[in-house]
């Protein structure tokens, strides 16, 4: 395994998820996502639990960052890999900070998140 290259895979998934969420693209979303990828995770006190359909439902439907003028930022902090699984830690800028954490797999040659879990950060 070629640990730079796996890296470098996922940081171009993450990237995928980033212009995704700053443009609300869903065909951006759609290429960093498994089509069974789950969320998980807080927005303020509220649990937001679900498939991966309710994030392009709500991307779909609100207004992007690039058009609202509201901030986006979305920084790796870390990539932990083992051959074909790996966890990503990201900060992201978007309605308050938060902290999130992503699950990927990798199926053939191509990085998957099958996992979204996040909560705003203090």
């Amino acid at each position: 395994m070629n640990k730079l290259a796996e890296e470098q895979g996922i940081r171009s998934v993450i990237a995928h998820y980033a212009e995704g969420m700053r443009t609300h693209n869903v065909d951006s979303l759609r290429r960093a996502f498994h089509e069974q990828a789950i969320l998980c995770g807080y927005l303020g006190d509220d649990l937001i639990a679900g498939p991966i359909a309710e994030l392009y439902a709500w991307v779909s439907s609100n207004p992007a960052p690039a058009v609202s003028g509201d901030p986006y930022s979305c920084d790796i902090l870390n990539i932990d890999v083992t051959e074909r699984v790996a966890a990503a830690t990201v900060r992201e800028e978007y309605h308050g900070p938060a902290i999130d954490y992503f699950h990927l797999l990798k199926i053939g040659d191509t990085w998957s998140i099958v996992s979204k879990l996040w909560d705003s950060e203090s």
